[in-house]
This record gives C-alpha cells, structure tokens and sequence, in this order.
C-alpha cells in the first residue's frame, strides 16, 4: 500500500489548466487515481498485499460536450453599454461568434460535441421571425450540431410546417435542417422517404464517436407541451414520461453496446429532473425555463443529490448569453466516466474566444448579416411617435444576484400585459361595431418590453413584444367558467414536470379581481367585478384575447370552446390599437387589476387579527405603492409596502408558489378599534386603497365577521377613537349573512354572484409572522428570459 501511494503522490505530472476564470487541478492520471483506488480490495490495505498496477494513462480520455439551449431566433449578437462608465458587456454572443469558438475547440482537440436542446426557433426577434425563422435554421446549418431535442416552439407553425422543415418538402418556403431533431418520448410524429431510407420526422437518439468512445444523446421533452400549444398544434401526437424514456434507452444503448457515454437532453428544467435520472445517464442537458445551470460533484456551487456520483448536469440558460459546457473524463479500459465538470461560458468569453479572422470570414455571420438588411426596412416602420412612457414584463431577483432578468417572471400582473389587454377589449368585437366584455392575455405571449426610441414604437418593437401571430378572436363562457380560468393561474397540479407554478392572465381594465394566496388549489379566487360590479356565475360572456389562449393554451380555459376569429393578428390589432390611442395618451398602468388578500375565516371576538396583503405593485416601471390602506369597520390602518423582489423560492420552484410577491403589506387591527361602538355580531366590508386608487371595493362583497360583544366601555372607546378616521364602511345587512352552517365567514355576495370561494383561512394569530412568510410567494417562471 505505501508503494501504491507513492506512486500517486510522486509519480503523477500534474498541469494546472485555467479555463473560464475557473482552475482546473488535472493530473494527467488523475483519474488513474480514481481508478485505483477503487478496484483496490479491502484486503489490499495489508501490508502484504501486492500493489494493483495503475491503469495506462492514455485509457483517458477527456471529452468536451458543448451544448445551447432555447435560442428561439437570437442570431445575432446584443451588447449593453453602461450609461455611467460606458463600459460594453457582452449580452449575446450570436451564432457567429459560437461557430468560430467552435472552430477554436475544434483546432485544440477533435473530442467534443455540440448539440442543441430545443426551441432554436419561436418567439424569436425580429430579424428571425419576419422571416419565418429561415435565417436561424440556415445559421445553425453552419455548426457542427450532432442533433437537437425538439421544443414546443418547433411546433408554432404547426406540424405541417415542422415536416417540411425537415424533409426539404418546401424549399421555396422553408430552409431544410441539416440535423437530426430528437424526440424519443413523442409519439405519433410520423416519418418521411430520405433518398429511398424510410426516416423518422424525430429520432430517439444520435450517436457520436470520439476517440473510440461512443456517446448517445437521447432527446426528450416534458409532457406538458399540449398545454403550451394550441390543441390542433399537437394533435395526433402523444408524449410519454420522458424519464421513463429515457431510463430505458439509456439500459438498453449501454447493454448491447451501442453506445459508452449517456446523455439525456431533456427539454425541461435540470434541476427539477437532476435526482430522476437513472444510473445509466452520465450527463443531463436541460432546458425550456431559460435559467442557467451547472451543478456536478466537482466543484458546482449547487449541491444536489444523485444517485449517480458523477452525474453532471447543465442547462446554457437561454439565446446565446452562455454556452454550456461538461467536461468528461472516460475511462476506456474500466468503461466508465471517473470525472464530469459542468461549465457555463459566459457570452463575452466566448466572443473573446473566437479568433476575429473566423468571425471575417464566418458562414452563420454571412446568414446573419444577409438576414439583417432583409429586415431592416420592414422593421423601421413607424406604429406612433410621441411616446413618453415605456412597459415592461414582470420580474423577480434570484438569491444571490444583484440584477433581475428582464421578463424573469411569468406570474405576476405586468404593465404590458395589462396594455395588451386593454387592446384586446378594444379591438375585438362582436359584431364590428359591439366590443367582447373584456380582454385578456397570457403571459408567456409577451416575449420582450415595449421601450420606445427617441418616442417612436416601430413595427419591430411591437413585432418582438408579440412574435407569435395568433388571430384575435373571442370565446362565450360563463361566469363560472372564467373564474376557473383565473383559479388555473396556478399551476402546482398541471403535471409532474411543470417548472413554472405560476402564469398569469392580464385582464383588461374593466375587469377586477382578489384572490387569497393561502387557500387550496381552485379556492383562491374570492372575487370579480366587471365593470365595477360582481360578475354573474350563470351569465354568458364573450372574452377576447389570441386563439392560442381561447383554445386551450396554457391551460387558462377549458379546451372545446367555440373560438370566432375574424383574420387579424394579434399583433396587427395591437398596433391598430397604438395608433388609436396615439402617443402623448399612451401611458402605464399604475393600478393593480389582481390584488391578493387573506383575512381570518373564523370570526374574530378579542385581541387583534391580521390582514396580509401581496401584488399590491408592479415589480418594474411605474405602480411601485409606497404604502396602503385597508377599512374595516371603524379601524383604517394605512401601511408601508414591501417592493423586495427577492424570491426567496427561486432555488426551489418545487415548494408550492401560490402568488407574486410584489408589494407585500400588512396590518394588525384590534377588535376594539373595528367594532367602534357597535355591539353584537357584524359583518364588517373591508376596501383597500394606495396612493393609485381603489385596489378592492365594496362591491367586491369581502368581509370580516366580529363579535363585538355587549357595549364597549368607555376606556376601550376612548382607545378605538385615537387614530380612527370617518374611512371605514359601516357594515351592511343581517349579522349572520354570509356564515355557513359551521360558523364560518363567507363573502358577503349580491344574490347573482354564485360559487365563489369564502375569504380567507384559518389563522393562528400568535404565528402570524411565520404566517407572513408561509404564504405564497410570487414566482415563476425561473427564467431569466422568457419562454414559453
């Protein structure tokens, strides 16, 4: 044994390589290290046991696997230059700079790969998307791509369109893809004839040979891609369990031999799918929530459990801000991986990677800079001029960062979706003439901010804000069916793999509404006013926003409902509506249109009760409340806001998100200062207001049941008197209206509203703080960068 470690402490070369502000300690048979180790029998630790000779160094062999994920049409590169030091960071690398960092690798060593995760195109910018995404698919055409995962956004144009694509059936009309696109979990895709070889539209795997090593990457995709796309999108096609997938190809590639190394590129979250892989898996690709990640047992700042002790997992994040990257280290004689390094290269290394002859000379920077001056008339057209104000999407700050993502988070109220919204309810009508009741939109349809230029919004602002080109259109629902809309924001039940908990749906002005975060799944929803009054369960309503939506999309409405369109774009609609508001009166939305409320369910006799309130505030832009005020009864409580837009969920989307948290206040109120000088039992309405305006009316029907006991006493009137204002609405009706059979408060409703949820949840007053921290926070989408 001592023999044994001298041979490891003294007899290796050790080289130190310096690669992305990282360093790398690489024996060059530090894996032989590994190896020995462990074939090594217990009884080899006696001193008179023959040493076990090291493994021949060149039996390691070091692999570079580079991959990108959710490109969706960013060709080109994106700098930022800062305002105060003019300094230029590096946003995107675009495809040009990839290719000739590639093209660097390449020249080093020819052990790597690159692939691709999913979504290249869809919801692209501009440049890409005027063009049917021809130009990205050229582009990628020009890099060495092994093959790709589809995505769901492969599929906005249809499977016709997708086909086509990939057969070269339509070349006048789509660009041919020069890659294998995988899909071994999506069933019923079909295939096509390839110079007389009967080929499937999507494989289950592609292999790769390096250095006699053979490397199997299995593409996948998450099961809930029907939710994403509209139901005729998807139709025919089924999608299985993508780790169940995975496991047993992985098993059976590894068994027969067809392949050494496993690679899953699951179209989904890593991090959610890290602890399901199976042990045959080596490395996981992930994706679709556009939030970077690389954790592994080397030396990731994430540690996450495994199984398998050498699995890596990465996820680039989204477009080009980073390559991702796992560095193996295989053994060929064991037959097995002894090191795997997850990496993430940042857009400005990479760029500082590639050589500037290649970035000259660049064949995917030709197709870029052919595609751009195709563009940039088209895209220079003036919608309004004038503007002076700007609307952006919503936003969280992960733990540990300094700078939110832009449009980080789907599941708040966002000041351009409440624009988009209130274009819809213009837009849309009936008849011509007779606009729908009111008009709603997704969240993950808004794909970029609305920020004029020197005033001016172009067609390639609204075109980047809106890249999908659904029809607008409208659907009759009930009132009962919207409110299960609105309840369906949450998503914590959609399916195993749902990575976002959270989407929200902007409704336009007229149409309001509160929820309490606290309650169970389909109960959260407390309230709806339509127009100031509450909406009517039984009545019929015609709801307007994109077909994407009315059909199904997201999972917001019920699918089957009939959808009437009348041939407009949703962004030729948008635009139409611009130019009817015109610039000088086109302004932000400051007034929350959703306002999240818990008040205690059980009727309250002594002491005080909280009223905890959250999304009272925009995360960006203009609607930041500095404070607000809640009535009830005789008490008026006015409070600080907290605009913290940590989410403190973000390292752990898997915990239950039940809302944004943005704008969080809350309120104590001693039963004394609420019951005044009333007596008896009461219904007491509650109303909240900021400095914006009324956030939850009378109307709205919310209440909180007292018992103010026998006549106050003159010192606790004395008490309730200091500090009270006329602000507080006198409770209205019967005592007992609104309590159901067990004693409980319900909200007060006007007898037309049916089958909302009762106000609030049982709360323990003395825990109330930990109370403030347990309900739901806001959240989603983990994405620093949207995606659908």
């Amino acid at each position: 044994m001592l023999v044994i470690l001298k041979v490891l402490l003294y007899g290796t070369h050790v080289t130190e390589t310096v690669f992305m502000k990282k360093t790398f300690m690489r024996p060059l048979t530090g894996a032989t290290i590994a190896f020995t180790l462990a074939t090594v029998p217990s009884l080899a630790w006696a001193e008179d046991t023959p040493a076990v000779p090291a493994a021949d160094p060149t039996d390691i062999v070091e692999l570079d696997l580079y991959n990108l994920t959710d490109i969706h049409g960013h060709i080109e590169r994106l700098e930022k230059t800062d305002k105060v030091t003019n300094k230029v960071t590096v946003r995107e690398a675009g495809l040009a700079a990839v290719q000739c960092y590639l093209d660097g690798v390449e020249k080093k060593t020819p052990n790597y790969t690159f692939t691709l995760l999913g979504d290249n195109i869809g919801a692209s910018p501009y440049t890409s998307g005027s063009q049917k995404d021809n130009p990205t698919i050229a582009a990628l055409n020009e890099l060495p791509v092994v093959g790709s995962t589809i995505g769901n956004h492969e599929l906005d144009l249809g499977q016709p369109v997708f086909k086509q694509r990939v057969d070269g059936s339509a070349p006048e009309d789509f660009v041919k893809v020069g890659f294998p696109y995988l899909g071994a979990n999506v069933k019923g895709m079909g295939s096509y004839m390839d110079n007389g070889v009967e080929t499937p539209y999507l494989k289950n795997y592609a292999i790769a040979e390096r250095n006699g090593v053979k490397i199997a990457f299995i593409g996948a995709i998450a099961q809930d891609v029907p939710y994403k796309l509209s139901p005729d999108t998807t139709k025919g096609l089924t999608f299985e369990d993508p780790i169940a997938e995975i496991a047993t190809l992985a098993k059976t590639l590894k068994a027969d031999g067809t392949a050494d190394i496993v690679v899953a590129m699951l179209d989904d979250d890593v991090k959610n799918n890290y602890p399901k892989m199976p042990a045959e898996v080596d490395v996981l690709m992930g994706g679709d929530t556009h939030v970077p990640y690389e954790f592994d047992h080397v030396n990731s700042t994430v540690k996450l459990e495994s199984e398998n002790p050498l699995l890596a997992g990465v996820a680039s994040g989204s477009y080009t801000d980073n390559l991702g990257l796992v560095r193996l280290q295989y053994d060929k004689t064991a037959k097995k991986v002894v090191t795997a390094d997850s990496i993430l290269i940042p857009a400005g290394e990479i760029v500082a990677g590639a050589d500037a002859g290649c970035l000259a000379s660049s064949t995917a920077g030709a197709v870029v800079e052919k595609a751009k001056k195709a563009a940039e008339v088209a895209g220079k057209v003036e919608i309004v001029s004038g503007v002076t104000t700007e609307w952006r999407r919503g936003v969280f700050l992960e733990p540990g960062k300094d700078v939110p993502g832009p449009g980080s988070n789907r599941g708040v109220e966002s000041t351009l979706g409440n624009l988009v919204a209130d274009a819809i309810h213009s837009e849309v009508t009936i008849d011509g003439k007779t606009p729908v009741d009111f008009g709603v939109v997704n969240a993950g349809g808004l794909r970029a901010d609305l920020v004029p230029e020197n005033g001016v919004l172009t067609y390639a602002n609204t075109y980047k804000a809106l890249p999908f080109s659904n029809e607008l259109g409208y659907s009759p629902m009930t009132g009962a069916q919207f409110k299960q809309a609105l309840e369906n924001q949450w998503k914590e039940n959609l399916n195993s793999q749902n990575s976002r908990p959270m989407l929200r749906l902007g409704t336009s002005s007229n149409l309001t509404y509160t929820y309490d975060p606290s309650r169970p799944m389909n109960e959260r929803i407390t309230s709806i006013l339509l127009n100031g009054e509450p909406m009517d369960m039984d009545k019929t309503y015609n709801v307007g926003s994109m077909t994407f939506v009315l059909q199904g999309g997201d999972g917001y409405f019920e699918k089957g409902l009939p959808v009437t369109t009348f041939g407009q774009l949703d962004r030729d609609g948008f635009n139409n509506y611009l130019k009817k508001v015109t610039g000088p009166k086109l302004t932000s939305s400051m007034l929350k249109r959703g306002v999240g409320m818990t008040l205690p369910e059980a009727e309250v006799a002594s002491g005080e009760f909280p009223v905890a309130l959250r999304g009272l505030s925009f995360t960006e832009g203009a609607g930041k409340a500095a404070n607000v005020t809640v009535n009830i009864g005789s008490a008026t409580k006015t409070v600080d806001v907290n605009n913290d837009l940590l989410e403190p969920n973000a390292e752990s989307h898997k915990s239950v998100i039940t809302t944004d948290g943005a704008g969080q206040a809350n309120a104590m109120f001693p039963v004394t200062e609420v019951c005044g000088d009333k007596s008896g039992k009461h219904n007491f309405p509650v109303t909240v207001e900021n400095e914006f305006g009324q956030l939850v009316k009378t109307e709205s029907g919310l209440t909180v049941a007292v018992d103010c006991g026998g006549a106050t006493s003159d010192e606790d009137k004395d008490k309730s008197d200091q500090g009270n204002s006329d602000q507080g609405n006198p409770d209205q009706g019967n005592p007992d209206q609104g309590k159901s059979d067990n004693g409980k408060t319900k909200p007060t409703q006007p007898q037309k509203v049916k089958n909302l949820a009762k106000t609030g949840a049982e709360i323990n007053f003395a825990g109330f703080a930990l109370l403030a921290m347990l309900v739901g926070v806001a959240g989603v989408a983990f994405s620093r960068r949207e995606a659908r």
